[in-house]
């Protein structure tokens, strides 16, 4: 029972948390007020009014859509009341001993709507030793999360391999006859994509790119090996070959398909805008 009591607990924190980030308050003052005094807290000071004997005090509610009133007493009184007068329709509201402060009897908040259209609300207490002030509560509008599309995402490829050329290496991207390699530029962003090869015979390496499943072009590379360029576990390397990637209006999709039976590595790089 006391573990039950616990989470429900933990779930009202956490729902007035979520309710104190969406809404905050505004002092509002009253057109004619009485005697006043002072409340001071750890948090701020306020002063808090009370009307003159048997008069209401007036508030502007001209564009307030939701009123607070807070309140305390500087006696304890048996059945303390708050009416708010709109449009003279009168509603009474209890108030409700929260804590004591400071030899204050303090009140839990009253909240009510505004209608629309209406310009002004009297607030009347018989007690004259009850003391309010009037805070607007406006409701914060959250700003949409905007969802970032990462510029470059690759969705496939065979593995990956570290090539070097003076000391310095670059990561490349394997793709080869049974898996592809598959990538997605988004944003309207444009790429290239360096590849090369692995040799292993007389055999002329081949593979075809693609744009949103359609093919642009085949490409066959030569014999020639690379002398500066170098991975591990691969004794010999195609020289180089850098393809510019179709434009891409918005998000397109590439992919570089094996047409022979090779390993192939690839680096494809976003360009500049």
């Amino acid at each position: 029972m006391k573990k039950q009591i616990l989470i429900l607990s933990i779930i009202l924190m956490m729902a007035g948390s979520a309710l104190a980030q969406t809404v905050r308050t505004r002092i509002m003052n009253f057109e004619n007020p009485g005697n006043r005094r002072i409340l001071k807290t750890e948090e701020v000071n306020h002063w808090y009014y009370r009307s003159l004997p048997e008069k209401s005090m007036t508030l502007n509610v001209e564009g307030v859509e939701r009123v607070q009133l807070r309140s305390f007493g500087i006696e304890a009184l048996r059945k303390p009341q708050i009416f708010v007068i709109i449009d003279r329709q009168r509603t009474a509201f209890e108030l409700t001993l929260n804590h004591r402060l400071n030899g204050y009897y303090m009140y839990d908040n009253i909240e009510f709507d505004i209608p629309a259209g209406t310009k002004s609300v009297e607030i009347l207490c018989y007690q004259r030793s009850i003391y309010m002030r009037a805070f607007q509560m406006i409701t914060i509008q959250p700003k949409p999360k905007v969802v970032r599309v990462p510029n470059r995402v690759i969705q496939a490829h065979a593995g990956m391999i570290d090539i070097t050329h003076n000391s310095s290496s670059s990561e490349y991207l394997t793709f080869n006859p049974t898996q592809a390699l598959k990538f997605t530029l988004n944003n309207g962003r444009d790429g290239i994509v360096y590849v090369r090869a692995r040799l292993t015979d007389r055999t002329l390496p081949k593979f075809s790119l693609y744009k949103d499943g359609e093919l642009v072009d085949s490409y066959e590379f030569s014999l020639a090996r690379s002398t500066k360029f170098s991975a591990t576990g691969v004794r010999y390397l195609t020289i180089g070959m850098k393809l510019d990637l179709p434009l891409n209006d918005d998000s397109s999709v590439y992919e570089l398909r094996a047409d022979s039976d090779h390993m192939f590595m690839a680096r494809p790089l976003l360009l500049k805008k």
